[in-house]
């Protein structure tokens, strides 16, 4: 309390709540309360720091001997545009995908960071994957770093070595357009450590902090769509890793300028990307989402939070692409979802009741929740259900709540026998070995296009995807056969995906057999009329069957639909010509024929 008459804005203010000393992990987490963490304690940080490095270099190394696969193909290797930095500063006024290929995004920055990597390369892939693998281990380092902050230390070296390790991670560094993930993982994760580390004993928020953090929101922005729900990691660090006892009103004026400004850059960035793609999204929806609502699409994503679940905490079996039906859909309820809404229900009360007990794996449930909503399909449809290079953010926070164990754990064992010890020690290890090794061993299925369809194929034989694009792959090296079999596959796994039906068709056009055409064409049509090059590619072949009249009805239809009235006004003078001659061979017009013989 204060004298009578005198101002308490004289008295100086008390000095911040310090956590209690260090006194050994046994009793971590504490009820009621943070405690000193690692980064209380920088001795031996360098050497920290370079055993989580060794395992990432260990578990990513062997991607150097990889080349362009998979989406390298379009975003990389046949994209010109990258080829030379002569027009770099239009790469900020266009979009990621090459408009040719139908999807779009707008990533300008990560545009950028490739074209100078071929121009600087000569278009070698091993400068791309040495990029990756140096990202890599930096972000390694980097989870450390953030680990440090808001765990004892031998915790944090748990967090950062599973990071490092994690097979799941594979996609992101092995195949080089995964670079975007690798620097989106820096910038968040970098950024939250700043944060924390202004902020970890409730000191105010340094300015040049301020400014920095900023800049990286801007940074990850142009990266990748993803670092947009920085902000939410950040308020999650303030709420469950900050030792303030302000009011939260005091708090949050504390931080004004940091939050105004972050929501001007995320709402400039939102104008210019809707500006450039027409829309929010961007992507070309995945073939499961199309044409369902916004509840069946949340329906349909909860039966896939248990292969969340499994490759976050036991990533034995991984594939290039998650689809029907290796990978279950449902849109009504089954045990799946169900267990998928029990998951996310324990995950919530997990948060909970671990915010006091144990804030930082509180804080690392929250990571993981936020950091995958972008690719969550609830908010916007996305290209994907489920893909492995996305998952390496949300890692991060499986990581540390995971190591919040360790503490208890190596209480547990002091008092313990050596030979337990020795064991847990060993189990430890063999966990690190295993996941170090299955991750060298896995980026060998990113070395090319054709040995990443392949694996796929042989991995997920029931996996639409994976046959879709082997036949693809086929009909390229001019095996039509091979080709067309995947792809009867395909339509046999997924029939209500319009793309390979027209696909198909496309190729039988192409060798004139438009008998076989025609079937597929109307297949892909019955579940998306509108594709204009589907619905051209039916009028030519019922030309070249000489079926006018059925040409001449479809492509009146296409102009009433609004399609291009050039092509199908020349397909209408074609049959209309055709049938003034009364040609016999339409099939639509054998009944004159019949009168014609009568009159004679």
């Amino acid at each position: 309390m204060t004298a009578p008459g005198t101002s308490a804005l004289l008295i100086e203010p008390p000095p911040p709540r310090l956590a209690p000393p260090v006194t050994g992990d046994a009793g971590w987490p504490p009820r009621g309360g943070l405690r000193a963490v690692g980064a209380d304690d920088p001795r031996g940080w360098l050497a920290l720091a370079l055993a989580i490095a060794a395992l990432a270099l260990l578990s990513s190394v062997t991607s150097l001997g990889n080349g362009f696969a998979y989406d390298d193909r379009w975003i990389i290797v046949e994209n010109r545009h990258i080829h030379s930095l002569e027009r770099s500063w239009h790469f900020f006024a266009e979009t990621y995908w090459p408009n040719v290929r139908g999807a779009a995004l707008y990533r300008p920055l990560t545009i950028l960071l490739y074209s100078v990597q071929w121009v600087v390369g000569d278009g070698a892939p091993l400068v791309f994957h040495l990029v990756n693998v140096a990202l890599y281990v930096a972000a390694s380092v980097f989870v450390l770093w953030l680990a440090l902050l808001c765990l004892p230390r031998g915790a944090a070296w748990v967090a950062a070595a599973l990071f490092a390790v994690h097979p799941v991670h594979v996609e992101a560094v092995g195949n080089g357009v995964g670079q975007a993930e690798l620097w989106t993982a820096l910038v968040m994760v970098g950024a939250t450590a700043l944060y924390v580390r202004d902020r970890r004993q409730g000191l105010p928020l340094r300015r040049h902090t301020t400014r920095t953090l900023v800049e990286l929101y801007i940074l990850g922005l142009l990266i990748k769509e993803n670092a947009i729900v920085l902000p939410a990691l950040l308020a999650a660090a303030e709420w469950l890793l900050v030792d303030d006892r302000r009011p939260a009103r005091e708090r949050a004026a504390a931080l004004f300028s940091l939050v105004v400004w972050m929501g001007l850059v995320a709402a400039l960035f939102l104008w210019v990307r809707v500006t450039i793609l027409e829309e929010i999204g961007g992507d070309v929806m995945h073939p499961s989402l199309m044409h369902l609502s916004d509840a069946r699409r949340a329906l349909l994503m909860l039966g896939v939070v248990p292969e969340f679940g499994r490759l976050f905490l036991w990533p034995a079996r991984l594939y290039a692409d998650y689809s029907p039906r290796q990978l279950p859909v449902h849109t009504t309820w089954h045990p799946d979802v169900l267990a998928g809404a029990g998951i996310l229900v324990g995950a919530l009360v997990l948060l909970v009741v671990l915010r006091r007990r144990a804030p930082a794996a509180a804080f690392g449930l929250a990571w993981l929740a936020i950091s995958l909503a972008p690719v969550s399909n609830v908010l916007i449809p996305t290209g994907i259900l489920l893909a492995e290079r996305t998952l390496l953010v949300p890692s991060l926070g499986v990581a540390l709540a995971a190591a919040c164990a360790t503490p208890w754990v190596l209480g547990k064992l002091k008092p313990a026998p050596r030979a337990v010890r020795l064991a847990a020690a060993g189990a430890f290890a063999a966990v690190l070995t295993l996941g170090a090794s299955r991750s060298a061993e896995r980026q060998y299925a990113w070395k090319d296009s054709d040995t990443v369809f392949l694996t796929l194929a042989t991995d997920a034989p029931l996996n639409f995807k994976a046959h879709y694009t082997l036949g693809g792959m086929f009909f390229e090296r001019k095996r039509p056969v091979e080709g067309e079999r995947e792809w009867r596959y395909a339509i046999a796994l997924m029939p209500g995906y319009y793309g390979v039906h027209a696909d198909l068709a496309h190729k039988y056009r192409e060798a004139h057999v438009c008998q076989a055409a025609i079937p597929r064409y109307e297949a892909a049509l019955a579940v998306e009329p509108a594709l204009p090059v589907s619905v051209a590619g039916l009028v030519a072949c019922h030309l070249e069957l000489a079926q006018w009249r059925r040409a001449r009805v479809i492509s009146r239809t296409a102009i009433a639909d609004g399609f291009d009235r050039r092509f199908f006004i020349r397909t209408i003078e074609v049959a209309d010509s055709a049938l003034v001659a009364n040609d016999s061979l339409d099939a639509t017009n054998k009944w004159k024929g019949k009168v014609a013989k009568a009159k004679r």
